[in-house]
């Protein structure tokens, strides 16, 4: 590579950079990680090698730097949310359990031997509420 081409490209990672909130919130998270590793062990005075959570912090932030630098080199944008599609397999998901909901029913009818799922022995004359014959005076 020719050291002319070294300030072109600068300039088009530049614009990148600017127009691309994915890299710019891939760096921002990892930079948040690295500050707060830093806090961690200045704070602790503890050595990272046996530290659990700011070896943690540590990988957390290599990983977000790592995808906003690789975001950043081929021009990849953060995905866009696919609501449509959760939305219709939602709506497939509810349809399958009212079919299923639905055949549970029949299925509880047919148990029973037809008619309402309710013990008609049980039902009361909507007239009475007391099954005493009333006494007139």
């Amino acid at each position: 590579m020719a050291a002319s081409d070294s300030p072109g490209k600068a300039g088009v990672y530049a614009q990148r950079l600017l127009d691309n909130e994915y890299v710019q919130a891939n760096l921002a998270e990892g930079v948040e990680s690295l500050r707060a590793a830093y806090r961690r062990a200045s704070k602790r005075r503890v050595k990272p090698a046996t530290d659990e959570k700011l070896r943690s912090q540590v990988r957390q932030a290599a990983a977000s730097i790592g995808e906003a630098a690789s975001a950043l080199k081929s021009g990849r944008r953060k995905p866009k949310k696919r609501r449509g599609r959760r939305l219709l397999v939602l709506a497939a998901a509810g349809a399958v359990a009212a079919v299923v909901l639905g055949a549970n029913e029949k299925a509880r009818m047919k148990l029973l031997g037809g008619g309402s799922p309710v013990d008609p022995g049980s039902v009361r004359p909507s007239g009475s509420s007391d099954p005493r014959p009333s006494q007139s005076k």
